[in-house]
């Protein structure tokens, strides 16, 4: 298919549907850590520990994903990472033993990484083809993916069928997808430097844009990793409603993403960011302090909806800035702050419910949106 002939429209919507793809492997993952944390007899510690491979793995594939994207370009990359990130979801479906479970997990957040660096550099070069901002639409897509990974956890969750189906189910859909998606993909934007001078310290600018999606990041890994067990043992809800508190997150998570870049474009980035951190520690306060099963779900939207817009402003920032070629390392610089939140917060949280209790290892985070909120505002010069 000639390249020319394929137009801009065409290209959002299929990209769309990679971004998709990767939120559903994720949330499929998400979704079944309960029956997965039983399956092995983990306390919330223990399980906390073997959280913390994935988003190690994630965390080291990043200079790699970066360089190879900048190498390669980001059309081949993500091809090749939309095979291997499903294939490794089925790989945890089949863990019999804890350490097993830790393998897993550290090589399939270091292929969501590459998926991850990949698709939203295809994202930041589609992105230039458009006069207004389109990013946070994609990352609505993922989140959208989410919200049915969770609706579809929910299901195989009541049929009492295993995760290792749930996972098989997923990957082979999402390969269905990759075969007849991928000529449709933008071409890829090459780095010609060596792969020593690609690598720079990040610009104070970058490492504030990094600090404040650490702690969003923080935030959401808390609630994808978390939310279904706080439902379990705070809320005390009967099996089959545990995911409630997730998919609401989800729902609102995506439904603020879909309209995020129309609010962006109103009252500009700054403002949205601010907003996102009230909303965030608002939620979490809600939640915690009246922990029933509709005043937490109300809590856990009101997250969603703070946490939607935050790595979509950050990432289109980034890319925007950015000279042609190098996209993909600016956003795998950011993206190396971003993901020590998923490094340290999911394991932190388990060993604080451990110490503490669930209820004040969520109270914590709610922290960090007021951080978000001061550090939004002292980028006035720099941000609309």
């Amino acid at each position: 298919m000639t390249q020319t002939l394929i137009s801009k429209r065409t290209r959002r919507i299929v990209l769309s549907g990679f971004f998709f793809f990767t939120g559903i492997c994720f949330a499929s993952w998400a979704s079944r850590i309960p029956d997965i944390k039983m399956q092995l007899g983990l306390n919330d510690a223990e399980l906390g520990a073997m959280l913390l491979f994935l988003p190690v793995g994630s965390f080291l594939g990043i200079p790699i994903s970066g360089s190879l994207t900048s190498i390669y370009g980001s059309n081949r990359m993500l091809k090749i990472a939309a095979v291997l990130y499903p294939l490794f979801l089925i790989l945890i479906g089949t863990i019999t033993q804890t350490w097993q479970l830790g393998i897993c997990l550290f090589i399939f957040g270091m292929a969501g990484n590459f998926y991850n660096v990949a698709v939203n550099t295809q994202a930041v070069v589609l992105s230039k083809l458009f006069e207004k901002s389109i990013i946070s639409t994609f990352h609505g897509f993922w989140s959208l993916a989410g919200f049915v990974g969770g609706l579809v956890g929910g299901l195989f969750v009541a049929k009492q069928i295993s995760p290792l189906y749930q996972f098989v189910f997923v990957a082979l859909v999402s390969i269905i997808y990759l075969v007849f998606a991928h000529p449709y993909l933008m071409p890829s934007e090459k780095n010609k430097q060596p792969l020593n001078k690609m690598w720079n310290k990040p610009s104070a600018l970058m490492l504030q844009f990094g600090f404040i999606a650490l702690g969003n990041m923080i935030c959401e890994g808390m609630m994808f990793d978390w939310s279904g067990i706080y439902f379990q043992k705070v809320v005390l809800v009967p099996n089959e409603y545990r995911t409630m508190g997730y998919i609401s997150f989800m729902a609102c998570m995506t439904i603020g993403r879909m309209f995020a870049d129309i609010l962006i474009n109103y009252w500009g980035a700054r403002k949205q960011l601010m907003l996102s951190g009230l909303l965030v520690t608002i939620g979490l306060i809600i939640a915690v302090m009246l922990p029933g099963i509709i005043i937490s779900t109300f809590g856990f939207m009101l997250v969603g909806f703070g946490v939607s817009s935050v790595i979509p402003t950050i990432y289109g920032s980034v890319g925007r800035s950015a000279a042609p070629g190098q996209a993909s390392i600016a956003l795998a610089s950011v993206s190396s702050i971003g993901f020590f939140g998923f490094l340290i917060g999911p394991p932190i949280i388990g060993f604080l419910s451990q110490a503490i209790g669930l209820r004040w290892a969520f109270l914590t985070v709610s922290l960090l949106g007021l951080a978000t909120f001061f550090q939004s505002y002292r980028l006035k010069k720099h941000l609309n």
